[in-house]
């Protein structure tokens, strides 16, 4: 994917502005992003040991759908944050133990956890950091039902400037939230499709699910990072 293309013509700020207020009105919150020193009250952690899509798309489903309901509750009132640091699930302790793994174990999900009382891995394993790797255009992620109730769904991410870790919040945020808000099956088929931007003209007046927040450029204006399709894609 050549990264270097030119980006369409920045669409409305008021049209990403009402897609955040959407956000924020299911949140709960301002529409806004927390403040420093204003701490997120629920947190989830992800441990990561290789970069494995597929997997990381299916196991972020998987948990996000075995949450209670006060689990879900807490964690949509504090934006679905998480934190995703670089680990070995498979050295994860019994005091600390993966509520999901990934297929092929190559990703943990832990939590949901209180703030201010995270578990030893938060503190002893090294927060993700990088660069983002050369992303295929496209990332196939096979449903886990049956074949006849297996329709494609795309999930569109803008991937220019960004940074490893905060492609795989935007992507986070987006599939946990998709599936909270029953916009988003759990075990149906998934289609990740990246571009260096999204123009959020080309969205339906109601999308199934928008993920708007800052441009890193100009904190002042909004951006359009990740929208999830209404209809399957064409043959």
């Amino acid at each position: 994917m050549n990264l270097d293309e030119r980006p369409p013509r920045p669409p409305t700020q008021e049209r990403l502005a009402e897609l955040l207020a959407r956000r924020a009105a299911w949140v709960g919150r301002p529409p806004r992003r927390p403040v420093a020193g204003e701490p997120p009250e629920t947190t989830v952690l992800v441990v990561l040991r290789a970069v494995d899509l597929p997997g990381l798309v299916r196991g972020a489903l998987d948990f996000t759908a075995g949450l209670t309901h006060d689990e879900a509750d807490a964690w949509r009132r504090s934006w679905t944050t998480t934190r995703f640091l670089f680990g070995n699930p498979a050295n994860l302790t019994a005091r600390a133990p993966a509520r999901v793994i990934s297929p092929g174990g190559n990703t943990a999900w832990l939590g949901p956890f209180p703030a201010t009382r995270l578990p030893g891995p938060s503190r002893l394993l090294k927060p993700v950091a990088g660069v983002l790797l050369d992303l295929p255009d496209t990332v196939e992620v096979p449903g886990t039902g049956p074949p006849a109730d297996a329709t494609y769904r795309e999930l569109h991410i803008a991937v220019r400037d960004l940074s490893f870790a905060q492609y795989l919040v935007h992507l986070h945020h987006a599939l946990a939230e998709s599936v909270l808000m029953g916009r988003l099956a759990p075990g149906g088929p998934l289609r990740l499709v990246h571009r260096p931007d999204l123009d959020a003209r080309a969205l339906d007046q109601d999308p199934d699910y928008a993920r708007v927040h800052q441009e890193r450029s100009d904190p002042d204006r909004l951006r359009l990072y990740v929208s999830l399709s209404s209809d399957p894609p064409k043959a």
